[in-house]
């Protein structure tokens, strides 16, 4: 009895030292980075956010709204910074505990508050992107629905990490690609724990059988129909959320998605073809004159900022004019050419999956916020870690800041786990030494496949930040499977010895 207890003691105070390691570190962080670099965008959501400019969609609200109750609540510019930070360091502690629970090394589980100064993690925490905001509240949600699966009546954890997968999908609607298998994953998480509990109402002995291909397929459909009505709860509750911001705070409509239809008809469409069209003279003319602009710079895409002159004001973020004519063009030049089409897009997205671009902002890149008042943070931060992305990191191992690098991780992981899975099936109704971490595992791995692959159609350039969700997911599946493995390799080890 007394070793039982002092071993719960002696977890419950490692616990404590990993999460002093992640606080310690986001305290250093948010004292060198506070309040967050900031480029144009995030300037402009800034303005929004204290009242400076009115709202608008073209970035989604719901970041300017919780900036502003934030900074309501606190009346510091650097909540929203402290807010991303916290919830890093708070799922890289979590994390490391997950794994120490489930028989790791401790020296294993100092990997999980270790994902925070990775390179390619600390690059993208420095800069308040909506990318970044997107990856920290899907990982926060991931860890809180991880805990919910492992440690019985915790189900109250799903709150939470529903509200921040809703929050992910309002800040990148292209986050949908993500958390089609976290979806997948709570429909399963909810077919298991019925299937449990009808077992034990009837008195069903808990030993496991190899289930036969009826009751397998019986299984992969109901968790693939749970996990289609999980999808349309949380889309249902972006489109909830954005329908009360947009009439709360009286947000104008911009028509965003103009910028990918112009780059479709402007990179696509032979200009002969462009001319003979119905479109407004206007319309054509600017898109003619436009066109060799951005190909004289080598730009093939990103078009309302490389070289269209932006909106109809020719300010930053002003839509663009004739977008209903735009779209007509669009139907009528680009989709009716799917060859044309998917060949353009292919170059783009060839481009910017072998390629990146922007994985450090440095302090002097600070003119925006200086625009909107926005305070600048401790320029000695750059002389500490910006070698250690740049010179070091990006230098060295170029690798990791690219989108191929972390999809084929992405698809070795996925066979990694299925290769744990089939050492845990293999065992047959002997009992499983730790909790199993494959759905994890597997649902991190595909969710930053899923969310590669969306950007085919929608890319606007090669930027680092849109590889962020999945570097971070990928890293944490790593970190999750070399965990689980060290566990399993230690209970084996173990075995033997009682053995001999």
């Amino acid at each position: 009895m007394n070793s039982a207890r002092s071993i719960a003691r002696s977890s419950w105070v490692w616990d404590v030292v990993l999460g002093g390691l992640s606080i310690g570190w986001a305290v250093v962080f948010v004292r060198l980075y506070a309040p967050g670099r900031v480029n144009v965008d995030i300037a402009n959501q800034y303005a929004q956010a204290v009242g400076a400019i009115p709202f608008s969609d073209w970035h989604p609200p719901v970041m300017a709204v919780v900036w502003r109750g934030l900074i309501d609540l606190t009346g510091e510019q650097a909540s929203l910074f402290v807010l991303q930070t916290g919830l890093i360091a708070g799922s890289c502690w979590v994390l490391g505990a997950i794994i120490h629970r489930c028989g790791a090394p401790r020296w294993v589980s100092l990997l999980g508050p270790a994902v925070m100064v990775m390179p390619w993690t600390l690059s993208q925490m420095t800069t308040l992107w909506k990318d970044t905001q997107m990856a920290a509240a899907l990982l926060a949600a991931i860890m809180l629905l991880t805990v919910a699966r492992l440690v019985p009546k915790t189900w109250p954890l799903w709150v939470p990490a529903l509200v921040l997968i809703t929050y992910a999908v309002g800040l990148r609607k292209n986050a949908v690609f993500a958390i089609i298998p976290i979806a997948v994953y709570l429909g399963w998480c909810l077919v298991t724990a019925l299937a449990a509990r009808r077992s034990r109402r009837h008195g069903m002995a808990a030993v496991e059988t190899p289930p036969s291909h009826r009751t397998r397929a019986r299984a992969v459909l109901a968790t693939a129909s749970a996990g289609v009505v999980v999808l349309i709860i949380l889309v249902g509750g972006v489109k909830a959320t954005d329908a009360i911001i947009a009439a709360r705070y009286d947000v104008q409509p911009t028509g965003q998605i103009s910028q990918v239809l112009l780059d479709d008809v402007m990179f696509s469409v032979p200009d002969k073809e462009l001319m003979a069209s119905d479109a407004p003279p206007e319309l054509k003319a600017k898109i003619g004159a436009a066109r060799p602009k951005c190909l004289q710079m080598g730009e093939i895409w990103d078009a309302y900022w490389n070289c269209y002159g932006k909106g109809a004001t020719g300010e930053n973020f002003s839509p663009i004019a004739d977008q209903d004519a735009l779209r007509q063009l669009w139907l009528d030049t680009v989709i009716t050419h799917p060859l044309r089409y998917v060949e353009y897009r292919a170059a783009v997205f060839s481009y910017y999956f072998f390629s990146s671009s922007l994985e450090y902002w440095p302090a002097e890149w600070h003119g925006e916020g200086t625009k909107v008042g926005y305070a600048q943070g401790d320029e000695k931060a750059d002389y500490l870690f910006r070698p250690y992305v740049e010179d070091f990191a990006l230098a060295t191992f170029p690798m990791v800041f690219k989108p191929w690098f972390w999809s084929l991780l992405g698809v070795l992981l996925v066979a990694a786990a299925l290769r744990l899975r089939r050492a845990e099936t293999s065992r047959g109704s002997a009992p499983r030494p730790t909790p199993s971490l494959v759905p994890e595992i597997v649902m991190l791995a595909t969710s930053a496949l899923c969310y590669v692959a969306g950007y085919f159609p929608i890319v606007p350039a090669n930027h680092f930040r849109y590889t962020f969700w999945p570097a971070l997911a990928v890293t944490v599946g790593v970190v999750l499977t070399l965990g689980m493995w060290s566990a399993r390799r230690g209970h084996v080890q173990r075995v033997r010895k009682q053995t001999t």
